[in-house]
């Protein structure tokens, strides 16, 4: 669980065969999904998407700092 201005959320880390790749999504305490950042394994892009009005700019910022450590493959090249 992680607090945004006094509420609750859970983020879910997955992975989504359909699009080929991996999501983090955050969901509210009535289990309503607030945004999902989405990491393609196709283009190795990322891209936001919000589903609720009014998303506190700290929750965004949470969301695209964990994704970007917790989305993307670990380099396997060795060096």
């Amino acid at each position: 669980m992680i607090e945004f201005a006094g509420k609750s959320y859970e983020a879910t880390i997955g992975s989504d065969l359909q699009r080929d790749g991996m999501y983090l999504e955050l969901a509210d305490q009535d289990q309503r999904v607030v945004g999902e950042i989405f990491f393609s394994d196709v283009d190795g892009k990322m891209t936001v998407t919000l589903f609720q009005p009014e998303v506190p700019l700290e929750m965004i910022e949470w969301m695209i700092a964990t994704a970007r450590v917790r989305l993307p493959p670990a380099d396997t090249t060795p060096g």
